[in-house]
């Protein structure tokens, strides 16, 4: 009896161990997952997680360079992937780099007209050399809800007490004149190629903003709304919105027109992007870095 005791004794310690060991080895299993390097393809599959839109096969938000199973050191957000904005990237440690506009020069970054190009020819031995990920956030950004870019510039214009309704950026501000507002978004963009349509004195307070570079339609839209008398915009075709206020004015409607610049426009908008990333990516850096305005003027130049 004391022999099967001993038995069954014995039997019960070798379990125990082995369960102690399986216990073991699948805390060293857990140790190896949550200590896995952080890849680009981590990082997609957060931000589809987070958006509130589906995610579209047919979509410009694509990687332009590496690929999911690229390491990341670091993440960078910005406007655009400017060669300038590139090298500041690589020199912050920061490998892969979101922005919000193409990276070669069209809308669907395709190579072909440029594969003899130097200039395309250096940006792209850049990437490649610093093994760098770029990946275009575009289509997604402005889908999901609230519009992240709407949300980044309804922050920078400074303007929210004045919002009629929340975040479509239209806005009720206290009269002045057009050149007010004008000078205001000079100084506050540090825009150096704010361009009005309309006259300087023109007493306004009912102001809309769109973002970017949507087409001379939806700028028209809101222009027509009887709740704007001025729209902010980013850029435009010359012979379209532009000569749609023009011929306004001509007929004795008031409304107007300001641009600031594409960049302006939307910028901000990736920089409340940085924001958003590390909401629910821990583990590398993520910065903003800005690709600022391209443009200047004489007069400003002095």
């Amino acid at each position: 009896m004391r022999y099967l005791s001993l038995v069954i004794f014995i039997m019960l310690c070798l379990l125990s161990c082995q369960g102690e060991q399986r216990s073991s080895n699948n805390a060293a299993k857990a140790i190896t997952v949550s200590n896995a390097p952080l890849q680009a393809g981590d990082v997609i599959n957060r931000i589809k997680e987070q958006v509130t839109c589906d995610w579209s096969e047919k979509t410009v938000d694509t990687y332009k360079s590496g690929n999911e199973e690229s390491s990341i050191t670091g993440i960078a957000t910005t406007f655009l992937a400017t060669y300038d904005v590139l090298k500041r990237a690589q020199a912050a440690g920061l490998n892969m780099v979101i922005t919000h506009e193409p990276t070669y020069y069209n809308h669907l970054d395709e190579i072909s007209f440029f594969e003899e190009d130097p200039v395309f020819q250096k940006k792209r031995d850049f990437i490649r050399d610093n093994k760098m990920v770029v990946f275009r956030f575009h289509d997604h950004w402005h889908r999901t809800q609230p519009d992240g870019i709407l949300l980044g510039m309804n922050e920078r214009l400074g303007w929210k007490e004045y919002e009629i309704r929340p975040n479509d950026l239209i806005f009720e501000l206290p009269t002045q004149s057009l050149q007010s507002i004008a000078d205001y978004l000079q100084q506050h963009f540090q825009a150096t190629s704010v361009r009005v349509v309309g006259p300087r004195d023109m007493e306004v307070s009912k102001v809309g903003f769109s973002m970017g570079s949507p087409g001379s339609q939806a700028q028209i839209e809101i222009l027509r709304m009887d709740e704007v008398e001025v729209l902010i915009g980013g850029e435009t075709h010359e012979w379209e919105t532009v000569e749609y206020v023009r011929d306004a004015q001509a007929q004795g409607r008031k409304k107007a027109l300001i641009l600031i610049g594409h960049a302006n426009s939307e910028e901000a908008g990736m920089e409340y992007c940085a924001e958003w990333l590390q909401g629910f990516i821990s583990e590398v850096p993520v910065q903003f870095i800005p690709a600022g305005d391209p443009f200047w003027t004489p007069e400003a130049a002095k």
